[in-house]
């Protein structure tokens, strides 16, 4: 039976002399610096906590990967994006315990913790989970058959300003609860402060975000048994690959003419919509994006992307208050990683650099560490 890859014992064999940040742009370039330390036996081979300040969890999984490319080492990461890094490293055991505190905007995944099991579905060697809350379902990631299975655990919190001067005492729990121990990874996502959502503005003018909620819309299973749950999977498997495939013939031909896929309801509903994107395109002077329409829809399931533009004087308190304390009362970690997810809209651009060098300031006032090494500019 597979064990809970959190509980390791092993001590890392180096130290840093002082503790490195990597400062990156695209979340998921933080997984080479994590492998990266555990090469260098600095981290772990199994078990590392990932303490992961984000407004998303980045936890879902590339339909297409299979548990063999998880486990592939360095060569897993040019398949990675920044929505699915971490449950790659976890089926790869080197990530036991993964704590997401989220700000009180995102409600991707219920509070608490649970266990989940990863690995590869015996018919297709690709890799899923055995969760069966909607942040996986709503992707088809479900598999109660899985084989080179890992478990690891995941606890979710609320992380705000709110929370702390509301009952201290109640955040001080939050800190026992979450049960961080060396060796562990801190990593922080700037959006986590302020979060914008990049879809919202793509063709606004037609209201394109909203069109896109019944064109992706998924119905969770009306009760968890398997036999429910695995005929729910399989029905939204066939309409995710039925949209891929019409915006695949969209992206390559730039209309749906000569489509010889299924002409299905979902086929009518994406027609009604290429012609308000192609009309609106052709007003903007531009060629219509499909991939990224495509990319819209998938966030549309679950009521959308978090989206919450914060105050300077929030994302002051947030950092000073809150993320200082939390910090002072855990132990110091490993190494930090810091994502400012910019380029994609997530972090607004005006505030982008106002919030990493808060963090940045407030990170070397607590702890001992190199000068930040800024990857973005690399």
């Amino acid at each position: 039976m597979a064990e809970i890859s959190g509980e390791s014992s092993f001590q890392p064999m180096k130290r840093f002399k002082k503790i490195p940040i990597y400062v990156v742009e695209e979340h998921n370039d933080v997984l080479q610096f994590i492998y990266s330390a555990i090469g260098g036996k600095k981290l772990p081979v199994e078990g590392t906590t990932l303490l992961h300040l984000d407004a998303h969890p980045d936890m879902l999984i590339d339909r297409k990967l299979k548990g063999e490319e998880a486990r592939s080492g360095k060569k897993l990461l040019p398949l990675l994006q920044i929505e699915n890094w971490i449950v790659p490293a976890a089926a790869a055991g080197h990530i036991g315990h993964v704590v997401w505190l989220r700000p009180p905007w995102a409600t991707q995944f219920t509070d608490g913790t649970r266990i989940i099991r990863v690995g590869d579905h015996p018919r297709t060697g690709l890799l899923r989970v055995d969760s069966k809350e909607p942040y996986y379902l709503s992707d088809a990631l479900y598999s109660t058959e899985l084989y080179n299975e890992r478990k690891f655990r995941l606890t979710v919190a609320e992380f705000s300003n709110s929370k702390l001067n509301k009952n201290q005492h109640e955040f001080y729990k939050l800190i026992e609860d979450m049960k961080i121990c060396q060796p562990y990874v801190l990593d922080i996502d700037l959006d986590f402060f302020s979060t914008g959502n990049p879809f919202l503005s793509l063709y606004e003018n037609i209201g394109l975000y909203d069109r896109l909620e019944p064109i992706f819309t998924f119905k969770l299973p009306e009760n968890d048994d398997i036999i429910t749950v695995e005929k729910v999977i399989e029905s939204r498997e066939l309409q995710l690959q039925e949209l891929e495939n019409i915006f695949q013939h969209l992206e390559e031909y730039g209309n749906l003419q000569n489509y010889s896929g299924q002409k299905s309801y979902t086929y009518d509903m994406v027609s009604e919509l290429v012609a308000a994107v192609s009309k609106e395109a052709e007003r903007l002077n531009e060629k219509p994006d499909w991939w990224a329409v495509f990319a819209a829809g998938c966030t549309r399931d679950q009521g959308g992307l978090p989206y919450h533009i914060s105050t300077r004087k929030e994302i002051q308190n947030t950092v000073k208050k809150s993320l200082t304390l939390l910090l002072q009362k855990l132990p110091p970690p490993v190494l930090i990683t810091v994502a400012r997810s910019t380029d994609d809209g997530y972090c607004p651009s005006h505030q982008v650099d106002f919030i990493q060098s808060l963090v940045l300031e407030t990170l070397q006032e607590i702890y001992e560490t190199d000068e930040p090494t800024l990857h973005y500019l690399a």
